[in-house]
C-alpha cells in the first residue's frame, strides 16, 4: 500500500511541475506587422528601430493629449532564438532588481517565467528612469514585449489594454 501511495505522489508531483511548466510556455509570439496593426488602431504610433542584438524591434508610443501625465512606450524586440530571447527578458528583470537594491527604486518587482512586473518610484539617479512608474515585461517565444508607463492610473490601463489586445493579458 505503501509502495502505491508513493507512485501516486510521485505522479502527482509531476503532473504538477509540468503544468506549472506548462504556464509559460504557452504564450505565443507576435508578429512584427500584427503588433504594429493592433497598437495602432488602439491609438498608438508605431517606429520601426534597430538594434544590434535583435532580427526586429518596433516601439510604440501612446500619448494621452488630455492628459499629459499619461504616456505609455512598449518596445517589441524579434530574436533569431529563444535563448536569446530569454537572456534580453532575464537581463532585463535584472537592471530593475539592480535598481531596486541599489536603493534606486522604492517599490515592487515580480517575475514568473514568462512575465514581470514593477511598479513604484524610481529616485532621480536612477538609470532606468524617473518618478513613478509601472513596467510589464512578457516573454514569448523568440520575442520580447517591455512596456514602460507613468505611475497614474490611465497610463496603467493604457499599458495593459496594450498587452491584452496583443493577447498578453491576465
Amino acid at each position: 500500500m505503501k509502495t502505491l501511495q508513493k507512485l501516486v505522489s510521485v505522479v502527482l508531483i509531476g503532473a504538477m511541475v509540468l503544468s506549472l511548466a506548462a504556464c509559460g510556455a504557452g504564450k505565443k509570439q507576435v508578429e512584427p506587422k500584427d503588433f504594429e496593426k493592433k497598437l495602432e488602431k488602439a491609438g498608438f504610433t508605431v517606429d520601426e528601430e534597430d538594434d544590434e542584438d535583435a532580427k526586429e524591434c518596433r516601439v510604440a508610443y501612446y500619448f494621452d493629449e488630455k492628459n499629459e501625465d499619461c504616456w505609455v512606450i512598449l518596445s517589441y524586440y524579434l530574436f533569431e532564438s529563444s535563448s536569446d530571447a530569454r537572456s534580453c527578458f532575464n537581463d532585463s528583470y535584472d537592471d530593475l532588481k539592480k535598481e531596486k537594491d541599489k536603493g534606486r527604486l522604492d517599490g515592487d518587482t515580480s517575475k514568473n517565467s514568462w512575465k514581470f512586473t514593477g511598479e513604484g518610484e524610481f529616485s532621480d539617479d536612477s538609470a532606468l528612469g524617473e518618478g513613478e512608474f509601472y513596467v510589464v515585461g512578457i516573454l514569448a517565444e523568440k520575442t520580447v514585449l517591455i512596456g514602460y508607463a507613468t505611475g497614474d492610473k490611465a497610463s496603467k490601463k493604457a499599458l495593459d489594454k496594450a498587452l491584452s489586445d496583443l493577447g498578453y493579458g491576465d
